[in-house]
């Protein structure tokens, strides 16, 4: 077997070095890099040089003319996978190898040096490749950036543009739309200027009414410290309440309890006071209703008012209202069937609301210089102008008593002070005949005014009268007798 690759090989090299004669004799000397030994190209020397490995292949011979395989010659080669020399040279190469074989010598000097040299060359080539391709990667991302930020700045410019344009569109139809209405404009006001200047005026003030009516009815802040200190009862029994309503706002409320015999069946006065001030400025009256009429009272400072939180309103009140009663009723040590409610002028209307409201849990109701409703205050504070006219929904607050005495049934009392500069005193006598109860009194007192009734004589007299009277009406035969009489004193 090994004869015969010998053989094989030595045909390979009769051919190669034929053809090299044949090549050289064509067209010159042949070119330096040709031989291909272990399928790598190697540099030689002129001559005639193989591997001397079992495994090499003949490739080209080099130039210096037609040799065969195994002659000796000048020239050398270096196998790249052996480093191994292979060469003749006459005299100096020593005995030449068998046909068909390479002779193998002493590796060159030098060759290892361009060996090193190409493979750092080669490696070189490598890097600069491969800083080629990051660099081309780079250029094509900042090319690809480049492209997102022109895409975003042009639709940007296209939706603004759009805009613009719109705007431009809509600006001249308005401009357009006033040309042609500005003569039609122009006549009516030359026919009918006056007519429409009073109903501007009309709804001028209207608009003014319905914005500000809150600042014209509460004055939570009169006097100016009525906000920040609110007096307490000193020397008496009280407790100072803060209770939450269904919306959460946190009231601020005083209860004096009477201490005096059977003080636990003593009734309880809800009081409502008026638009201004607060529960500490209603101190006195409290306390001579505490000792002259020997009953609870729970006074209610309305939220806005006073310690409680929160802005007034008419629905505000009437919450503050219910959630006073709930909190009435969830007291073991109050008699809840022997609740009073008492309101004075704003405290009356939502006194009024709340008995329409609660008739079951209400023994009775006292009222003091209120009215029939805010219209009616209107159009008799401002009676230069017609303001009976006016429909309801031009009202923020409307507190229509008027309407909802109709539905409290339960024993009613009517205070009125003839003297009242603010309200109508005949407000109160209409709200005491539109009353359906069965037990109403009015008590009349003539040098009553507005805020001071309660210091004229008889006062205490006629309300200790009255919650006698319901309170001995709970048997059914004194329920049976109907009385309307009218107190006057």
């Amino acid at each position: 077997m090994l004869r015969g690759r010998r053989n094989r090989g030595a045909a390979h090299l009769d051919s190669a070095g034929w053809a090299l004669s044949e090549y050289t004799r064509a067209s010159g000397p042949a070119p330096r890099y040709l031989v291909r030994a272990g399928h790598r190209r190697v540099r030689d020397s002129p001559g005639l040089g193989f591997c001397a490995c079992p495994g090499g292949r003949a490739g080209f011979p080099l130039p210096g003319g037609r040799r065969r395989a195994g002659d000796v010659g000048v020239g050398g080669g270096i196998c790249r996978r052996h480093r191994a020399w292979a060469g003749s040279g006459g005299a100096d190469s020593g005995a030449a190898g068998a046909p068909g074989q390479t002779v193998a010598t002493a590796a060159a000097p030098g060759l290892e040096e361009d060996d090193e040299e190409r493979r750092k060359r080669r490696g070189g080539k490598l890097l600069r490749g491969a800083g080629f391709r990051v660099r081309g990667r780079l250029r094509s991302l900042r090319a690809d950036l480049r492209y997102l930020q022109r895409a975003t700045m042009e639709k940007s410019w296209m939706l603004w543009n759009f805009v613009e344009r719109w705007l431009i569109a809509l600006a001249s139809w308005s401009w357009a739309l006033c040309r042609i209405s500005l003569l039609p404009l122009i006549v009516t006001f030359h026919l009918y200027g006056g007519i429409i200047l009073l109903l501007l005026i009309f709804i001028s003030i209207a608009g003014i009414l319905y914005k500000f009516q809150d600042v014209l009815l509460y004055f939570p802040e009169q006097p100016s410290s009525s906000r920040l200190y609110v007096p307490m009862p000193t020397g008496i029994p009280h407790e100072n309440i803060f209770i939450r309503t269904k919306d959460g706002v946190r009231l601020n409320l005083i209860l004096i309890r009477y201490t005096g015999d059977n003080s636990p069946y003593s009734p309880t006065i809800i009081y409502f006071h008026g638009n201004a001030g607060n529960i500490g400025h209603r101190l006195p009256n409290a306390l001579l209703m505490l000792v002259n009429l020997k009953v609870n009272l729970l006074l209610v400072d309305y939220r806005g008012y006073g310690k409680s939180e929160g802005e007034a309103s008419e629905e505000g009140l009437y919450l503050d209202s219910e959630a006073v009663l709930d909190y009435v009723m969830t007291r073991p040590d109050l008699d809840k069937t022997k609740i009073f409610l008492f309101g004075r002028s704003l405290g009356g209307a939502v006194a009024i609301h709340l008995a329409s409201e609660n008739s079951h849990r209400i023994s009775a109701i006292m009222v003091e210089n209120t009215f029939l409703s805010i219209p009616h205050m209107a159009s008799t504070l401002f009676s230069f102008f017609p303001m009976r006219y006016l429909p309801l929904w031009c009202y923020k607050n409307k507190f229509l008593s008027y309407r909802k005495i109709s539905q409290c049934r339960m024993p009613s009392l009517f205070i009125s002070g003839l003297s009242d500069q603010l309200i109508p005193p005949v407000m109160m006598k209409q709200l005491y005949e539109l009353s359906p109860s069965r037990t109403k009194r009015l008590a009349i007192f003539p040098d009553g005014t507005h805020n001071d009734t309660w210091q004229c004589q008889g006062y205490f007299t006629a309300l200790e009268q009255f919650i006698k009277e319901v309170i001995q009406s709970h048997s059914p035969a004194e329920m049976a007798k109907t009385s309307s009489n009218v107190t006057i004193i």
